[in-house]
């Protein structure tokens, strides 16, 4: 049986790579090649990276309990889908069960951090600082993020330590996955998308 070709994914959809070089993505237990994981063109890497930048002004834009709400479902999602992403850590990286489920719980962590965002965000101000001023701070969005992700923790680094503050703060994120390890990563954006981002 032939490995599965995998797919990048730009504005929620998951489109095929014009490129003609792919990865072997294994099963750690079996040496098995179990899918092939695009090296994507220069146009669709860029394609990405505009696409969020397109998203950024109305993202930003978007009330921080919009942004907010929407890690609260994927948070139930994480939970929910908890043995089947420690499975694919476990399959593709070669990780025992339990130590591939702390992977994913290390990123639910931080997204329940995230849920926090209307605090995590909050200015400050003082009145007086010298005469006739006052100082206001403010916390903003700045932009488009990127991460690439090492091969060792498929969920952990860019769905704990990267992506779940970035976007609740109201920035946009390109995410480069392991090409050893993509699987994980691709699973576990479908749940946030079905999260409403």
């Amino acid at each position: 049986m032939a490995a599965r070709r995998l797919r990048y994914c730009v504005n929620n959809e998951w489109r095929e790579s014009k490129t003609t070089k792919y990865m072997p993505v294994t099963n750690s237990s079996t040496g098995e090649v179990i899918a092939e994981a695009p090296c994507c063109t220069v146009e669709e890497v860029n394609s990405a990276v505009a696409a969020a930048q397109a998203a950024f002004p109305g993202w930003s834009s978007t009330p921080v309990q919009n942004r907010t709400a929407v890690m609260f479902r994927f948070r139930a999602l994480l939970d929910a889908h908890l043995d089947e992403l420690a499975l694919s850590v476990s399959t593709e990286l070669g990780k025992n069960v339990e130590e591939a489920r702390g992977d994913i719980l290390k990123s639910i962590e931080v997204v329940e951090l995230a849920c926090g965002a209307p605090i995590l965000m909050q200015g400050d101000a003082l009145m007086n600082v010298s005469t006739g001023h006052d100082t206001v701070m403010y916390r903003e969005p700045v932009g488009v993020f990127a991460g690439i992700v090492p091969f060792n923790f498929p969920a952990m680094i860019p769905f704990g330590w990267m992506i779940p503050l970035c976007i609740t703060m109201g920035n946009t994120f390109v995410l480069k996955s392991a090409s050893l390890t993509p699987m994980t990563s691709m699973r576990v954006l479908e749940l946030l998308i079905e999260a409403g981002l």
